[in-house]
């Protein structure tokens, strides 16, 4: 039993991102997955039925994006790559725009990510409260 935790905590070490870089293409390859989700909407049903999976990808987004953060707060001397891919982002923005024009998305959208978007505030929130308090 031992052995199996030992096994998961290594593949789970082994899986993490060890670079800014690494990060973005992870964040990346999270994006064109709601992208390809995001372009399946036509109507507020199919927003409904792609729900689930879109929160997923947020909540996953969030996740990257705080770990990211918290690994640039560890290495502070790595530089940060370029951002060359931003076709992807365009792409992602068109479709939020788009979608938000649907007649009820807009609210939905909104509803999907709120979860996502308050862990990000939180983790942002604290960051600055703990800079304040290393401050005084």
């Amino acid at each position: 039993m031992r052995n199996i935790y030992f096994v998961l905590l290594f593949f789970f070490a082994a899986c993490s991102p060890s670079s800014i870089e690494e990060f973005q293409l992870e964040g990346e390859g999270i994006a064109r997955g709601l992208l390809k989700q995001l372009e399946k909407v036509q109507s507020i049903s199919d927003l409904k039925r792609e729900g689930p999976k879109l929160k997923k990808e947020y909540a996953h987004l969030a996740q990257v994006m705080i770990a990211a953060k918290k690994f640039q707060n560890r290495h502070p001397d790595e530089e940060m790559p370029s951002l060359k891919r931003l076709e992807v982002s365009e792409a992602l923005k068109k479709e939020f725009i788009r979608i938000y024009h649907l007649e009820g998305c807009s609210e939905l959208m909104e509803a999907l990510q709120r979860e996502s978007l308050h862990k990000l505030d939180l983790y942002h929130r604290r960051l600055e409260a703990s800079r304040t308090e290393t401050f005084r």
